[in-house]
C-alpha cells in the first residue's frame, strides 16, 4: 500500500529541455492545500482517486509531504471554456520521494503524454495503474 499526496497548482517553470529536476524541487516546496481555482481542479482529480483508492485499496491518501510515497502533481497549464463550462488543462506526473538515506533522489516516474483536461489525465494514470497492476 503506497500513501499519495496529491499536489495541484500553476508551476512557474518552464523547461524545455526535458529535465525534470526543476519540477520536481517546484513540486516539492509548493504548499500541497490547494488554492482559489486549483481547489476545484484539486477536487475533481482526487475524486476519481478516491473511487480507484475504494475499489482497489491500494493507495491511500498522505496528510503531507513528510508521510507520502508518492507526489501526483497535476500542474495547471491553462483553463478552457468551451460552451459556458470550464475545463482544466494540464501536465499530470507521478513523482517518487526518493530516499535521502539510501542516496535515492526524488524522480518522475510516470508522465502524462501531452497536456491533457485533468479528468482525462488522471483517468489515464488510473488505466495503467490498473494494467501494471493486473487490476480489472
Amino acid at each position: 500500500m503506497h500513501r499519495v499526496l496529491l499536489v495541484v497548482f500553476r508551476s512557474r517553470i518552464v523547461d524545455a529541455s526535458g529535465n525534470e529536476r526543476a519540477i520536481i524541487e517546484d513540486v516539492l516546496k509548493a504548499d500541497p492545500r490547494p488554492k482559489g481555482r486549483f481547489r476545484w481542479v484539486h477536487t475533481q482529480i482526487a475524486r476519481k482517486l478516491d473511487k480507484y483508492k475504494e475499489k482497489y485499496r491500494s493507495l491511500f491518501p498522505a496528510e503531507g509531504l513528510a508521510d507520502a510515497d508518492y507526489v501526483i502533481y497535476f500542474n495547471v497549464v491553462e483553463f478552457r471554456r468551451i460552451l459556458d463550462t470550464i475545463y482544466p488543462y494540464g501536465e499530470l506526473f507521478v513523482i517518487v520521494k526518493g530516499s535521502p538515506e539510501q542516496l535515492k533522489p526524488p524522480r518522475v516516474v510516470w508522465r502524462a503524454n501531452k497536456v491533457l483536461f485533468a479528468e482525462d489525465a488522471i483517468g489515464n494514470l488510473i488505466k495503467e495503474l490498473k494494467a501494471v497492476r493486473g487490476e480489472s
